[in-house]
Formats: C-alpha cells, structure tokens, sequence
C-alpha cells in the first residue's frame, strides 16, 4: 500500500505499475480475513493474513470434516483459493487445518459476499468435531508373556488416552465361548462407550468374538477394513458400545487402519461401518501417501 512517504522511492523506481482500489473492491488481506471467518466452524481459529493467506488453526484435539462440495464450490467462483486437509484427519490443539487466499491483489467484495452466503446457507465449510472422553472396555484373547503384557498395556493406555478416554479395565481372557461372554457382560455392566476386542480371528466366523457378540445382544456391522496394514480391522456393537476389534494385541503398538478409525469414533461416540467404508479413499496407507495418522504425543 502505498503512502506519501513512499513518493521518493517511487521517483527513483522508473517505471511503476499501481492498482487503485474502486468503490467496493477489497485489498487481498482483508478479503482473505473475512473468508477464512466465513469458512470456520466452531473450534477453528482464524489467523490474520501473512503476505495475503489466512489460516485456519484448531483450538482443541478433533477429527476434521470437509464439506469438498462446498469447498469446490467456492474454489469455482474465480480468484479465490482454498485449502485443507483431508476430510476426516484427526487432529491437535494449535494445528493448521485450512488455508485460503485471493490470487489478485484486490478482489471485489461482491465475489466474497457471494463466498460468505454460499458458508452461511451450507456452511459451515470446515469443522472440527471435539473428542468424547468415551469410557472404554479392553478385551484380549491372546497369550501374552510379562514383557509384551507391558507394552500392550502401554500402548493401549497411551493412545486412549490421547482421545481423553476412560479406560474401565483391560481385560486378559481365554478364547473360548463362556470367558468371552463374562468379558462382554463385564463391559455392559460398566457402562462401557467403546469397547476394544484383541485377538480375534479374523477370517474364522464361529470365532467368540463375534459368536458371543450376537449372543449378548451385540451385532457385527463389518469384517474387515479397506485399509492396509491393517484390513482385518472389524467392528461392531454392543447396546451403546461401539466394538472395535484387530487380529492382534501387536495392532495396538503400531500405526494401522485402528488409528484411522478411532478418531470417528471419539468424535461421533459410535460405531458407522459408513465411517470404516469410507476410509478406502486413502486407504493404502502402506505407501506413505495414504491419510495421515493422528499426531500422538
């Protein structure tokens, strides 16, 4: 922006190309601000413009949702750009979820009013859906020695606990109909949100995992996860619980399609085979150009 204190420069500069701003016409910093306003829901933090783009930042930990419809829709009015993450990635406090900008060094303000209408009448165009402290159940039918024992335990606690869950108990239990069954009738007791099942096997349908399931009054939703590592991933439920369940207490220890599905979870605080199912879209995340873990720390 140019002032008075400038006029030297510029006679000394030669050749100068200026844009003069008309009635209704705004500078690029000030369009970008009012868009990256329009464009966050509840939990996003808009951040003044730098060198012309604002940024959106999550307030807490979440799993973000992207309405791309919309988002493509605004990309196609002209001039304006915006940018996200993945729709469905979880995550922390103080992370940059969206972006936006104009391509021009003014705009007119019309266009982004038409921006603002389109967030108000199908927006909000980004949102971050706050994790639930799920009270949480663990079952595992694996043998485990002294050692592995420690790291399962860890390791569960550890990524629960990045979701603010409760865990309730963990449970060690033989693989057999009567010790499957106590285990799910412990977890109905307690009031359990979520309850996780290792140690299932996955390509045996007469397996108590899902035989016991149905017989508590549980139901199985889907076998099997489009995703990989990980695509023996199953789930179910259990009168409120959602059911998660992986082929091994090692799936705890590593990164897999589990923590591609438990950001949902946390979020919605149920168990959607539409959730999993919709996960296939980056799924192959083997490739390293998949979706994106969520940052545990």
């Amino acid at each position: 922006m140019l002032a008075e204190a400038h006029l030297e420069r510029v006679r000394r500069s030669g050749e100068i190309h200026l844009v003069e701003l008309e009635p209704g016409d705004l500078h690029e910093d000030a369009a970008a601000g009012r868009l990256a306003a329009a464009l966050a829901g509840p939990d996003l933090q808009p951040t003044p413009p730098v060198q012309s783009q604002a940024r959106l930042v999550s307030r807490t930990r979440g799993l973000v949702r992207v309405r791309s419809q919309l988002i493509d829709a605004i990309n196609s009015l002209g001039h304006i750009s915006v940018f996200t993450l993945m729709d469905g990635q979880a995550v922390a406090e103080s992370e940059e979820v969206a972006g936006c900008k104009v391509t021009p060094v003014a705009i007119a303000g019309s266009l982004i009013e038409r921006a603002e209408q389109m967030c108000r009448d199908k927006g909000p165009a980004i949102e971050l859906v706050k994790f639930r402290p799920l009270k949480t159940f663990v079952v595992a039918t694996e043998r485990l020695k002294p050692k592995a024992r420690e790291l399962f335990r860890a390791a569960v606690t550890a990524k629960l606990g990045w979701y603010g869950a409760e865990v309730l108990a963990v449970r060690e239990v033989a693989r057999t109909a009567g010790a499957v069954a106590a285990a799910y009738k412990e977890a109905l007791a307690s009031g359990a949100d979520l309850v996780l099942f290792a140690g299932a096997s996955a390509i045996d349908p007469l397996d108590p995992a899902y035989a016991e399931l149905s017989s508590a009054g549980g139901q199985l939703l889907q076998l099997g996860a489009p995703m990989h590592p990980g695509s023996m991933l199953w789930l179910g439920r259990l009168g409120q619980a959602a059911v998660v369940g992986v082929a091994s207490c090692a799936g705890f220890g590593r990164n897999s399609s589990l923590d591609l599905l438990l950001p949902f979870v946390f979020a919605y605080g149920r168990a959607d085979a539409g959730d999993l199912l919709r996960l296939g879209h980056g799924g192959l995340i083997e490739a390293g150009a998949g979706r994106r873990f969520p940052p545990y720390s």
